[in-house]
């Protein structure tokens, strides 16, 4: 049987200001754009989530014409999770302006036998309560997690558990230092290995991200990528969403023996890097949405020559 990977996250309506233009209540949430980068690698995953009876038709047909199916999507009476944000002239810097939670909020599905059992369970950015509620539901190989420093500082208790549970915990700089309570990106990573996660990865937005490993021996492992060389980015929005989708779809066929090769853990990471660094070309979903798997493989080419130093 084809492996499957299980996706995750809120299902959101976003509200975009960046130094390049504004963007009213669009595709939004971390589980679509998760699953727009996975579906540029394989076909094989399911996207659960909730949404409000105010989420637009129009977006249901824009995602599952571009094959993402909302099939595992419950609909329910009230609000669709919504996030408003707004970025910086440095477009690493960014305030969340509001967040209503709505229907997602008190959502806590029991996951139907056939999801339970999926090779890989990709828990994107929503509280550490509903990730992990989710998680301690399934039988997955391999499983990550991804957080908000928002929700790291609320449910800290949940944040060590989940980070205790699923093999890779992936963060960014400010969130990553702010759970480790260090101003070191490098010493964060080590902590969530300390914590007892297997791998860790820390993204460092347009200086791209560092993959973390301590083998049995007890040795630190580090991997280093670059960013895609975005010559003007518009939008960085649901880029570390991409990034986890793209890497949880390339991973999927390494997990027969339960532990992904070191070398198939580095190529998801570049895979994943170039996703993200598409996902940053126009407001929202739009450049994902647009995106297809031969510009992906073009590009991946390109960034093997561009990194290629022996």
């Amino acid at each position: 049987m084809t492996p499957r990977a299980l996706i995750y996250g809120t299902i959101a309506l976003d509200t975009l200001y960046t130094p390049h233009g504004t963007a009213s209540r669009t595709i939004g949430g971390s589980a679509p754009y998760a699953a727009l980068a996975a579906r540029l690698v394989s076909p094989d995953f399911d996207m659960l989530g909730v949404v409000g009876d105010d989420y637009p038709a129009e977006f249901t047909a824009a995602l599952e014409g571009a094959g993402v199916s909302l099939s595992r999507v419950e609909r329910r009476e009230g609000r669709t999770f919504a996030w408003t944000g707004r970025y910086e002239q440095d477009m690493n810097l960014r305030e969340t302006l509001e967040t209503i939670e709505g229907v997602q909020e008190d959502w806590h599905p029991q996951l139907p036998e056939d999801l339970r059992h999926h090779a890989l369970a990709c828990m994107c950015n929503v509280t550490p309560p509903h990730q992990y509620h989710i998680l301690s539901q399934c039988t997955s190989v391999f499983s990550m997690a991804d957080y908000m420093e928002r929700w790291i500082r609320r449910e800290p208790e949940y944040t060590l558990r989940l980070i205790r549970t699923a093999d890779m915990s992936l963060m960014n700089d400010s969130e990553a230092c702010a759970w480790a309570g260090t101003d070191e990106p490098l010493r964060a990573g080590q902590a969530l290995l300390d914590a007892g996660a297997r791998y860790a990865v820390i993204k460092h937005g347009s200086a791209g991200c560092t993959l973390f490993h301590r083998t049995p021996d007890g040795l630190s492992r580090l991997f280093r990528c670059p960013a895609w060389p975005l010559p003007h980015a518009v939008d960085p929005t649901g880029a570390g969403d991409s990034f986890m989708g793209a890497l949880s779809a390339a991973l999927l066929p390494q997990l027969g023996g339960g532990t992904p090769p070191w070398e198939a853990l580095t190529h998801a990471v570049a895979v994943a890097t170039v996703i993200a660094g598409i996902t940053c070309e126009q407001f929202g979903p739009a450049a994902l949405l647009a995106a297809t798997p031969s510009l992906v493989a073009q590009r991946l080419a390109d960034f093997r020559r561009m990194t290629a130093w022996a």
